[in-house]
């Protein structure tokens, strides 16, 4: 069966924009992937107008602002984003002998979602596993190998406990707690991501094969709503709080699976499961993300 990938292609040829589309070219197509992911916007839009480039190379794009119609324009398009409100009520009273509250923005997508972006995505074919390992150095099976999460005990444990024609999607999520994104005035947020230990850990490591995917932004607040002593527990609640939000709908996809079509071309049912919660550097988990999948604001 085709994945989604395999459809947006075949539309493209059929509509007759041919597989570079909305690019004339490969070229063109090749250029612009050089552009997003070496040049920042103001140095795209000289670089487009130098008379080299626009007289003689003559992309269909001759400025930053017609360049970004056309990444925008790719049937890329992943998982829908919404906001949801988080309601805080703090223990601090104010004027009137209310307790304060404060509203934050708790920025998501379905994770479920996600991991069938990933999962289905043929660029991961050849380098993702469906099923766990037994990994030897020695021919008796003396000297078991743990290397890539399929050759886990917990991977041949769970799954076990699954139904023929069923396997794991070994759910890993990574954020930052001090790199915030600033959006707009004194807002910030902690990004949260999302990859699977289907894919080889070696391909993990190369930040342009984009393996990960944004999944959330958790609201960072002052919490002012809360005394000083209690801030920093307040914290604590505010982070579970919003991860039990954001993860919601891995509980029912991780019990009863969902049918899924994944890069090997076949229809298998997928658990996604929570296997992993990493903390580390933002600038670092953010070249590792896929292009395109995060909400504007």
């Amino acid at each position: 069966m085709s994945t989604k990938f395999h459809r947006i292609q075949a539309e493209l040829e059929n509509s007759g924009k041919g597989m570079w589309g909305p690019f004339q070219d490969e070229d063109e197509w090749e250029l612009a992937k050089w552009l997003i992911q070496n040049v920042d916007q103001n140095q795209t839009d000289k670089f487009l107008r130098l008379p080299i480039i626009k007289d003689w190379t003559g992309p269909s794009y001759t400025m930053n602002k017609s360049f970004l119609k056309k990444i925008d324009s790719l049937p890329t398009k992943g998982p829908d984003w919404h906001c949801d409100l988080i309601k805080v009520i703090g223990d601090v009273i104010d004027a009137d002998g209310e307790m304060l509250t404060t509203e934050l923005e708790l920025w998501q997508c379905n994770p479920v979602e996600c991991v069938h972006e990933l999962i289905g995505n043929p660029v991961f074919k050849d380098v993702m596993a469906f099923a766990p390992e037994w990994a030897y150095e020695d021919t008796l099976g003396k000297n078991q190998i743990y290397d890539d999460m399929w050759t886990c005990d917990w991977w041949w444990e769970t799954q076990s406990k699954s139904a023929p024609g069923a396997t794991i999607a070994l759910v890993i999520l990574a954020s930052n707690k001090t790199s915030l994104s600033q959006f707009h005035g004194d807002k910030s947020a902690w990004p949260v991501y999302l990859t699977i230990g289907n894919i080889n850990k070696a391909t993990c490591r190369k930040p342009w094969m984009h393996s990960a995917i944004l999944i959330g932004y958790l609201p960072v607040a002052k919490l002012d709503c809360f005394s000083k002593v209690t801030q920093s527990v307040a914290g604590y609640h505010l982070f579970h709080e919003c991860m039990q939000h954001l993860l919601q709908p891995l509980i029912a996809a991780g019990w009863e699976g969902v049918e899924m079509v994944c890069a090997d071309g076949r229809v298998w049912r997928v658990h996604p499961i929570l296997a992993a919660y990493h903390k580390q550097s933002g600038w670092r988990v953010a070249t590792y993300i896929q292009e395109g999948l995060c909400p504007v604001y």
